[in-house]
């Protein structure tokens, strides 16, 4: 029992420093410096995502011990203490810190994807063609709408 706590008190302690450090990233993204702390932005966030991958594996681990699918699972199995009361109370905070989470990368993906087309859009005014993705298959294969040759006149 008091493995389940420690693994969920760990799970909202980090999923919290998560959200704190997405919610920089964002703000980064958002700022009108054309994002030049991006990178320590996500540089600070690597650790505390790796730190939430061990924390994965730990829980992995017990819920094999135990031969459950889910916390939830080993929670119902545990007769009614105040320990239980604890451990549940901290199952719902981790769900809530998870839909947060959630939510809020889905903002940010939003935002990347925003100033993507923001940065296609500029590009294809100043070269006069259709701007796509240069590192997929499909860019690779696909030609520009206007081919500009050796000798082009319009240039």
């Amino acid at each position: 029992m008091d493995e389940v706590v420690r693994l969920l008190r760990e799970q909202v302690l980090l999923s919290n420093r998560c959200l704190e450090k997405l919610k920089a990233i964002k703000s980064t993204i958002q700022a009108e410096n054309k994002g030049a702390n991006i990178v320590a932005a996500v540089q600070e966030m690597e650790p505390v995502l790796l730190d939430l991958g061990r924390l994965e594996k730990q829980k992995r681990e017990f819920l094999q011990g135990k031969k459950s699918a889910s916390l939830q699972a080993v929670l119902a199995k545990i007769p009614d203490s105040e320990t239980r009361g604890i451990a549940v109370h901290l199952l719902h905070r981790a769900q809530e810190f998870e839909d947060t989470l959630a939510r809020e990368v889905m903002a940010t993906r939003l935002l990347l994807e925003k100033g993507k087309q923001y940065v296609d859009f500029h590009i294809n005014v100043l070269t006069r063609t259709v701007a796509s993705d240069t590192y997929n298959q499909d860019a690779a294969a696909g030609e520009s709408r206007r081919e500009i040759k050796m000798f082009d006149s319009s240039v």
